[in-house]
């Protein structure tokens, strides 16, 4: 992922919406799709999708459909997901779909996959989310054995299948990254994917960076083989005062929601969070020399491969989109490739 030992650089979407609605569903996504390309013209290498479902705000519900359309919009960026719910899927039907994906795309396909944790989502979906972790490890074990072998035998704690033919599989290897917050989810990315997804904006990066490889090492692995993507929030703008003021309501809005999801119904929910309330220090929002310098200080803390951020955070407008996108491209990517490679 990085290029020449210094990091690349990225855009991640969750097409979702702030209510009230200002836009139509179908004109908002092509908003996101005339930004992805556009991220594309101006050098971003990936872009990423993340996954939920059953929520009044959109939340993208299908990135391996939004990642065909997007493979069909670009010819050199990467496309990943960044989490697709594994563990709320049918694994053989997610290895058929990422390779088509890949095949469409000319193999730019990345499967990142997590755990996930909202309980509606496992119920109405019909998964156990007791389960999560051997629905985890056995899907991914299905979904590589489909692309290596073109088999579908397997006989495991949650999935049995029997042995018939596996087509199309992606032309070369198509990477499975996954993404952990506690230690035995870690563990357990270490020892089966082939890189890992993190949040900059939960705190503890650099723990979990240490973490990551302390776990590589238990299980052997050389960890210059192991991608490390950081991900989160960055916004830039001329003026600080007014980049804060145009996401902190995004923001807020964000992890109100998130916040919401993690919470079992049969508990208090949340209070939604103010923007006072904000770890500002957890965000990259700021003029490019700011945003530059907190992603440098990231890269110190943790020398991540790639950094993706949200290319439209809920309630940003299209135009605010895609001037955040030039300005990161042209005066803060250079700054800190140049900084970092140093």
């Amino acid at each position: 992922m990085s290029d020449g030992g210094t990091p690349t650089f990225g855009l991640w979407y969750d097409f979702r919406q702030q209510r009230p609605f200002t836009r139509d569903y179908a004109s908002f996504y092509a908003e996101c799709l005339e930004e992805i390309s556009e991220g594309e013209r101006l050098g971003l290498t990936d872009v990423w999708l993340s996954e939920h479902h059953f929520v009044d705000d959109g939340y993208l519900p299908s990135p391996l459909v939004v990642a065909a359309a997007i493979a069909a919009h670009t010819t050199t960026m990467r496309i990943g997901t960044n989490i697709l719910l594994l563990p709320m899927h049918h694994p053989l039907r997610v290895a058929e779909d990422a390779a088509v994906v890949d095949l469409i795309s000319g193999g730019r396909f990345t499967l990142g996959v997590g755990q996930g944790y909202v309980q509606h989502e496992f119920e109405v979906l019909g998964f156990n989310r007791r389960n999560r972790p051997s629905l985890f490890e056995e899907g991914i074990e299905v979904i590589r054995q489909a692309f290596e072998t073109g088999r579908t035998g397997y006989e495991g704690k949650r999935w049995s299948f029997d042995d018939l033919p596996f087509e199309p599989r992606p032309v070369g290897k198509l990477p499975i990254y996954a993404g952990a917050f506690v230690d035995p989810a870690i563990d357990r990315a270490a020892r089966l994917a082939d890189g890992f997804l993190a949040s900059a904006g939960g705190g503890e990066f650099g723990e979990t960076y240490r973490k990551v490889r302390e776990a590589l090492e238990r299980h052997g692995r050389a960890e210059e083989d192991f991608p490390y993507i950081a991900s989160g929030v960055a916004f830039v703008h001329e003026d600080a005062g007014r980049a804060r003021e145009i996401v902190g309501p995004a923001i807020t809005y964000q992890r109100t929601r998130y916040a919401e999801w993690g919470t079992d119904r049969e508990k208090l929910r949340p209070a939604p969070i103010s923007e006072e309330e904000l770890p500002w220090d957890r965000y990259l929002v700021g003029t490019p020399d700011e945003v530059a310098d907190g992603l440098i200080s990231l890269y110190r803390e943790a020398p991540y491969d790639h950094f993706c951020f949200w290319g439209r955070l809920p309630g940003v407008t299209h135009e605010q989109a895609l001037e955040n996108i030039r300005l990161f491209t042209t005066e803060v990517a250079p700054k800190v490739r140049e900084a970092v490679g140093a």
